[in-house]
């Protein structure tokens, strides 16, 4: 049987790099329903014209919501992963 070997302390690392992004794409998320809501406003003042701009972002967020959501679990896998050799090093067992 193989045995393997994991820096945990660099993974964690890795683990907090993901998290990090996460927590700023959800900022973006949140500046960018911010932005929409005031390009609505605008559009309706001004008959219109911002509308396209509000249409475009309205686009984007999804994606960065999803993005962030994929980080976060990413995130998640790898605290779990980490959590799983760290039990099976101390029990004994190689992985």
């Amino acid at each position: 049987m193989a045995t393997t070997y994991m820096d945990t302390d660099k993974m964690k690392n890795v683990q907090n790099g993901f998290d990090t992004i996460a927590g700023v794409l959800r900022v973006v998320s949140m500046a960018l329903e911010a932005a929409i809501m005031a390009l609505k406003a605008a559009s309706f003042i001004s008959l219109g014209a911002t509308a396209w701009m509000e249409r475009y972002l309205s686009n984007i967020k999804p994606k960065v919501d999803a993005l962030a959501k994929k980080l976060d679990e990413m995130g998640e896998d790898i605290g779990k992963s980490i959590e799983m050799h760290i039990q099976a090093a101390e029990s004994g067992n190689t992985i």
